[in-house]
């Protein structure tokens, strides 16, 4: 089985039903309330121009006005908690870059550029197209956001990112092998950001040490959330390329065992998280900020089909 060619099962509503619950009951175990989210129009506006004033592409091929939506509603949700504007500005525009550069890898195009953004970003050397130029100067100024350690991670997360996008074009059709269950994993791990995103979460005066333990299942929390909230609309699509299809090979379940299994490991670690910053009253209120805003990411995005997943919990 590859990559690829995963089995696509053919559901039906009582299927969909239990894919549902799955999701409603994960909700309730971290204490999520489902809620209407709207995009924050002016501040779309804001980050549309800041785009504009700093020279990144907004039209073309490279254009990330597509995307510039998801970073404003990832910083209006997400981290609103953080008080600095032009730290908010810069997650925004960074969010938005970098689902471009995705965008464009997974839509087949030229990517040869992508094969050396890493070498280029190493050496200072200029970078061959503008939307990796324009993550080439954001990942520069992260220093002026967080400090030294921090931004160093935030840099590596990013250039694993990219690489990830690289791996998943160089893999396309590889056996899924029950022999590699770790495999999925750091294949996501890769590809998540989660080490990025999860060290915006904490304002950058705070102690390195009253977080930085956190951070593994904190990781976890931000990857594996957004698997779980995704597959039930994937399942609709019947999208097979995905980390729960990958997960439920690599370790010989079914799809619906691989849910609930990824569904209890998440719980664990939001529970984990909790306790490991309970001590620390600002980095736990920052968490439980970023954790609850994360899910009215998702929601604000229809995509997701969160209303239906409400829906059965409501009537089960």
């Amino acid at each position: 089985m590859t990559k690829d060619n995963l089995s696509t099962s053919t559901l039906d509503n009582k299927d969909l039903a239990s894919i549902r619950q799955a999701i409603a009951t994960f909700l309730q175990r971290c204490d999520l309330q489902y809620m209407p989210v709207t995009l924050d129009e002016e501040l779309y506006t804001e980050c549309c121009q800041d785009a504009v004033d700093r020279g990144l592409p907004m039209d073309g091929n490279y254009s990330i006005r597509p995307f510039l939506a998801v970073g404003v509603a990832i910083i209006s949700n997400a981290y609103a908690h953080l008080p600095d504007r032009s730290t908010r500005m810069w997650i925004c525009l960074f969010t938005a870059v970098c689902s471009t550069i995705d965008d464009v890898v997974d839509k087949g195009q030229d990517i040869t550029h992508v094969y050396h953004f890493n070498e280029r970003f190493a050496s200072c050397q200029p970078q061959a197209d503008p939307v990796l130029s324009g993550l080439d100067a954001l990942l520069r100024e992260v220093v002026h956001h967080y400090p030294t350690l921090v931004s160093n991670l935030i840099v590596t997360s990013s250039l694993n990112f990219v690489s990830s996008l690289l791996l998943d074009h160089e893999t396309k059709g590889m056996k899924i092998s029950s022999d590699a269950p770790l495999y999925p994993e750091y294949s996501r791990l890769l590809s998540g950001l989660s080490d990025a995103y999860g060290l915006f979460v904490f304002h950058p005066a705070l102690p390195l040490g009253e977080y930085i333990q956190c951070m593994p299942d904190l990781d976890f929390i931000i990857n594996h959330t957004n698997d779980i909230l995704s597959y039930y609309k994937e399942e609709i699509e019947g999208e097979t390329a995905n980390y729960l299809s990958l997960m439920a090979v690599s370790l010989a379940l079914t799809k619906q065992e691989a849910l609930h299994q990824l569904s209890e490991k998440t719980v664990q670690a939001y529970h984990n998280t909790l306790q490991i910053l309970r001590p620390h009253t600002e980095a736990c209120d920052a968490f439980l900020s970023f954790f609850h805003g994360y899910f009215r990411f998702h929601a604000a995005s229809r995509r997701y089909k969160l209303e239906e997943v409400m829906l059965e919990k409501s009537i089960s």
